[in-house]
């Protein structure tokens, strides 16, 4: 139950769910209700729980502190407790062990899957951050339309959005199909991985945890925090793709316990990614493309790689 309770919550954060009980959003109350299962299901200890408590206490005060100096630092806090509890450094936290050192083809390396408390945790509330501020941004933007045009000048500007909205679902789609065949070719290409379709016993179960809790964490802090501050801070136009660059590359060090052939091959994706939020501005863009990468690997290659591979 803790699980499903937090699954909810964290598809719940996202803006098109607009449910509000007493005033508070329902992902909020469902990820109450999924550390109170989780504590009574022992998946939380006392430890983990107060470091929840203080860790949704930093959120609280990175968003409404009036004071700058107060506001950056439960910020600063806020962004630090979110990588410990990403990387499961944090202690009190029992996750749910899906498989245990399974071999999924014959010639990969052993595989581990657990449902992480600590990890979806964490992508909740970062994505819960991302949005929020993104609210506060769109609505600082926000101008009166005029009241003045024409019924001609409406018209066409009807017809405009149409096209447009046409363009923004193409062109994303495009960035996903390049980012999935990219990233698995280069992978062939180096040996990371060999042709292998299959579907395991515990598909199911992986794809739910991987789009959750893998992807929503990942995807909220390395695009949601990282690139946007770097694109803030990169305020020369022409440089803007920097910030893409710059994401993708520490995205893929960041992969550096698999090996060098594995940081290239997560690069690549990670570039997929980058460019993806980068042209949309969509976190939900960056999620589905991550997601469907995993997804196509998993059931398509060899998962997660060859157990020897090759060095560069």
């Amino acid at each position: 139950m803790t699980f499903y309770l937090l699954a909810l919550s964290i598809l719940c954060v996202f803006p098109y769910c607009k449910v509000s009980i007493i005033k508070q959003p329902l992902w909020l109350w469902l990820m109450a209700l999924s550390v109170v299962s989780g504590y009574v299901e022992q998946h939380i200890d006392t430890v983990g729980l107060v470091g929840i408590v203080v860790y949704v206490a930093l959120y609280h005060g990175a968003l409404y502190i009036k004071q700058p100096i107060i506001r950056a630092i439960s910020s600063t806090a806020f962004i630090t407790s979110s990588l410990a509890l990403a990387v499961h450094v944090v202690p009190g936290f029992n996750n749910l062990p899906i498989v245990i050192n399974e071999l999924i083809t014959s010639d990969a390396i052993p595989y581990t899957l657990y449902a992480n408390f600590d990890k979806g945790m964490a992508g909740l509330l970062v994505c819960a951050y991302f949005f929020a501020k993104s609210q506060t941004t769109k609505t600082l933007d926000t101008t009166i339309p005029s009241t003045t045009a024409s019924n001609t000048t409406t018209a066409s500007n009807t017809t405009t959005v149409k096209i447009s909205t046409v363009t923004k679902l193409n062109q994303p789609f495009f960035i996903i199909i390049c980012t999935v065949l990219a990233t698995l070719t280069v992978a062939l290409m180096i040996g990371l991985v060999g042709f292998s379709p299959k579907v395991p016993d515990f598909w199911l179960a992986f794809i739910a945890i991987n789009l959750l809790f893998t992807c929503v964490a990942e995807e909220a802090f390395f695009r949601g925090l990282l690139q946007t501050k770097l694109s803030q801070l990169i305020t020369v136009k022409r440089l803007a793709i920097f910030a893409p660059l710059i994401t993708a590359a520490i995205f893929a060090l960041a992969h550096f316990i698999g090996g060098w052939s594995y940081v290239l091959v997560s690069g690549v994706a990670g570039f997929g990614y980058s460019y993806i939020f980068y042209k949309t501005q969509r976190l939900e863009w960056a999620i589905l493309c991550h997601w469907l990468v995993n997804v196509s690997h998993f059931f398509l290659f060899t998962y997660p790689m060859i157990g020897e591979v090759a060095p560069l």
